[in-house]
């Protein structure tokens, strides 16, 4: 019997995730906060003080812009799915992120709009034949969707000796689980079920940053947080429909923990070394894909390292005027699949057009993602994913025109000027 997958949850709106055929067990993607430029960097960038550093991660990172600055971006790219017999490709199209920060003397006030974590799949099988008596050929769709998204308001105060801040973060979640049967036959039922999951709840995350000369040091704190919500539970059996509905807490945020150091070589190159630890096994939260693979979470980890090359504007020859950066990372998903432990691997580099004027810039991203193993979980995804940012367009900034009239002053003879020549 062939496997063959339907349909992979690439949805083209603005928050709506696809990524993984380990969605069943949870939410695989966990995103760290970074802007573009830190995503080419190996997904660094929670130290980085060198530069207009837009990471969600580290409130105090606020420090880092003197003027409004927003950031936004474009995630786009191709999806791999596979398995130890089949394959599919899918694509998607969506946003990541969104960063708006004010500067007020030493102090920033900031707002953002991120995923958090995210696990979507949609899969299934047709023409399936089942003899029990009578032969039997039916269609069967499987769909499971989990994004956890955050909003967030920032602050942060710039000291030469301490860079400080925090969020008050509102996160909220759905969770969407769905299985439908459709018979060839009509003297034969179709049924179909499915429950949802709506979820919020409010959190914090603390921030810290400083320099000593070439190397700059940033961590952030993030606790545990409960989110409660409405759970949905709809059954369909032929003409006949049931829903119940229940309220309770729903979902746990794990507590989360991120250091890193950067050290700057020169004016133009810097190394980022990045470190993460989820401590998912807190929480107390189990996984089941309704297969063989079930049990508790465990913590996940990660380590990112990057290095960048930002040229001196004007010189240089055409290529030494060209930004690089390039990176990489490898975490730890979790939970398991075939009783074996998950792994994600990822390669990027990145490079930046700057615009019209200093700290307005386009950022590219170029991101490879490598997740789990067939020959030992049985499953493994893999993404070419591009991404495009803009960052530093200061809504509030008003540039004066120096293109009207204007009066030409006449000689004054008293300055010296000799009247017999005028």
């Amino acid at each position: 019997m062939k496997v063959k997958f339907l349909l992979l949850a690439l949805l083209t709106g603005v928050y709506l995730l696809a990524n993984s055929v380990f969605a069943p067990l949870g939410t695989p993607l966990h995103s760290y906060g970074n802007d573009v430029y830190g995503l080419g960097m190996g997904n660094t960038g929670i130290s980085d003080l060198y530069r207009i550093n837009c990471n969600q991660d580290n409130p105090s990172l606020l420090v880092t812009a003197n003027n409004v600055t927003l950031s936004t971006a474009v995630n786009m790219g191709y999806f791999w799915y596979k398995s130890d017999t089949d394959s599919f490709r899918d694509e998607a199209l969506y946003l990541p992120y969104f960063t708006l920060s004010v500067p007020i003397r030493n102090h920033r006030l900031g707002i953002s709009l991120s995923s958090l974590y995210s696990g979507n799949l949609y899969t299934g099988k047709s023409g399936i034949s089942f003899t029990a008596g009578d032969s039997l050929v039916y269609d069967e769709i499987i769909r499971k969707t989990e994004d956890v998204f955050r909003t967030s308001l920032h602050y942060a105060f710039k000291n030469r000796y301490l860079n400080l801040g925090v969020s008050l973060i509102y996160y909220f979640g759905n969770q969407v689980n769905y299985w439908s049967l459709d018979f060839d036959s009509s003297s034969y039922t179709d049924s179909k079920y499915e429950y949802e999951k709506n979820y919020s709840g409010l959190g914090y995350k603390l921030g810290l940053s400083r320099t000593f000369g070439n190397v700059s040091l940033g961590a952030s704190y993030e606790p545990s947080v409960d989110l409660s919500g409405d759970m949905v539970y709809r059954y369909n059996f032929g003409n006949e429909e049931d829903t119940l509905k229940t309220s309770d807490k729903l979902y746990k945020i794990p507590e989360n923990i991120n250091a890193g150091i950067t050290y700057q070589f020169s004016n133009t190159l810097k190394l980022n070394l990045e470190g993460n630890i989820t401590n998912w096994s807190a929480t107390g939260m189990e996984y089941d894909d309704g297969i063989n693979n079930s049990g508790e979470y465990t913590d996940s980890w990660r380590i990112g390292t990057g290095l960048s090359y930002d040229p001196v504007a004007g010189y240089g020859k055409w290529y030494e005027r060209i930004p690089f950066r390039f990176g990489g990372s490898i975490s730890k998903l979790p939970f398991k699949y075939n009783n074996k432990e998950l792994q994600e691997m990822t390669l990027t580099t990145g490079s930046t057009l700057q615009l019209d004027s200093p700290g307005r810039k386009l950022d590219f991203a170029l991101r490879y993602v490598y997740r789990g193993n067939s020959e030992h979980s049985g499953y493994r995804d893999e993404s070419l994913q591009l991404i495009i940012g803009v960052t530093g367009f200061d809504i509030f900034k008003k540039t004066p025109k120096r293109t009207g009239e204007r009066e030409i002053p006449k000689v004054d003879p008293g300055m010296g000027v000799r009247e017999d020549i005028q």
